[in-house]
């Protein structure tokens, strides 16, 4: 569970919201609408991955105040900042990036039944799906699958639309937002439309990233009907939520909400400070907060649609030295 301190509400490996009596299914009536979809079955594990994170819920000082925010970095044994075991652990997420649980299970037993025992099947798939990643643009990639997993945990929101190359040309893939995922609200459905900016510049990175991650995201949002219209028959969609989608597309989910969550990854120039553990964090996400504080004043905020404020999501994660990062990421994904 979420943590409260005088700076915010703390995360750590594990811990979310409980989303009790959410994962159970609804009968179907008579010409109504299709049995609620258990989501949580969807959601993969990733407590190692979330073990070499660090994070904290607060406002940081947005201007509609019942939202609140998750500042994030890496983690830290003692005074060592786990970068390594960062990159390996969210590689180690790529799968399930990539394909849908029963995508999974039907590549298993396809692998399986080449001549593989399990773990060389999991090696070979393992393989297929880091060669989805782009060399070209494995900065970008970094930050989606970033984003991917963090509205698993966070949100509990499994992946509706997956980002994922177009077979025929590894160089392409699905156009539109960056993640579309869908959680259970209630006795309804919640979509979150995502989208992940990555900024390296000698100064102002994170305004610069939050602000178009903003105006990118409004963007997305009033296409994301299309988007489903346009890949709901394509393997884009998991076989577990085809139906929703064209029952979201169709206007036949009246009771589903849509939120916005943008991500921002970017270069901290202001060294951290500390002598623990802690303090090292400390200084990390305080550092943050000054960013945020006067990010949150531009005029891409203030134009933000008044419907939309409480209804718009940020994931901040300042990164120490970001190119070095990308590249150990880079070299791991190979």
């Amino acid at each position: 569970m979420w943590k409260t301190d005088p700076k915010g509400l703390h995360f750590t490996c594990g811990e979310s919201e409980s989303q009790s009596g959410q994962a159970q299914a609804t009968a179907k009536s008579p010409g109504g609408p299709a049995p609620m979809i258990d989501i949580e079955s969807l959601l993969p594990k990733m407590d190692a991955f979330l073990a070499t994170m660090y994070a904290v819920q607060d406002g940081f000082g947005f201007h509609y105040p019942k939202t609140k925010h998750i500042g994030t970095c890496i983690n830290y044994i003692d005074l060592q900042e786990m970068r390594s075991q960062f990159v390996e652990e969210l590689t180690n997420t790529i799968v399930t990036y990539v394909y849908s649980p029963t995508k999974q299970k039907q590549l298993r037993l396809q692998l399986s039944a080449e001549g593989r025992d399990e773990g060389a099947a999991w090696r070979q798939l393992l393989r297929r799906a880091r060669k989805k990643f782009r060399p070209s643009n494995v900065q970008g990639q970094f930050s989606e699958l970033l984003l991917c997993n963090l509205l698993q945990h966070y949100y509990r929101a499994a992946p509706l639309v997956r980002k994922m190359p177009i077979t025929t040309n590894p160089e392409l893939e699905r156009n539109g937002a960056d993640a579309i995922h869908i959680a259970r609200n209630g006795t309804g459905y919640r979509l979150y439309i995502g989208e992940a900016k990555t900024y390296n510049r000698k100064n102002g990175s994170f305004s610069a990233a939050l602000s178009d991650a903003v105006k990118d995201v409004l963007k997305k949002c009033s296409t994301h009907v299309d988007e489903l219209d346009l890949y709901t028959y394509e393997d884009f969609v998991p076989a577990e939520l085809e139906e929703v989608a064209r029952q979201y597309r169709a206007g036949k989910l009246p009771d589903a909400e849509v939120h916005l969550v943008c991500i921002v990854t970017y270069d901290e120039k202001t060294k951290v400070n500390g002598k623990t553990k802690q303090q090292m964090l400390d200084s990390t996400i305080d550092a943050l907060r000054v960013q945020a504080k006067a990010a949150f004043e531009s005029k891409a905020i203030k134009d933000v649609p008044a419907q939309y404020l409480p209804r718009l999501n940020f994931i901040m994660f300042p990164v120490q030295a970001m190119n070095d990062l990308i590249e150990a990421f880079k070299r791991e994904v190979g």
